[in-house]
């Protein structure tokens, strides 16, 4: 979807359809991922202290990540 984007002209008249189901497509993994099955679980499994461990790793990793999503090797193009 994203590379679709990126070669879309926000002009274009598919541009607003295929963005509005980007959005859809993230709002629903976030929802399973944070509040439904996913986070709960993991947490739970995890305990606090782990978990927070977790999130802060993953902000470090956050700041060397390419800023571009379809720089990463295993994007799709």
């Amino acid at each position: 979807m994203l590379s679709e984007l990126k070669g879309l002209d926000p002009k274009d008249e598919r541009f607003d359809a295929k963005m509005t189901v980007l959005i859809e497509n993230v709002r629903h993994h976030v929802e399973e991922e944070e509040e439904e099955e996913w986070f709960p679980d993991v947490r739970k499994a995890m305990g606090r202290s782990h978990f927070t461990e977790l999130g802060e790793q993953m902000e470090q990793a956050k700041k060397r990540a390419p800023a571009d999503p379809l720089a990463v090797p295993s994007a799709k193009r």
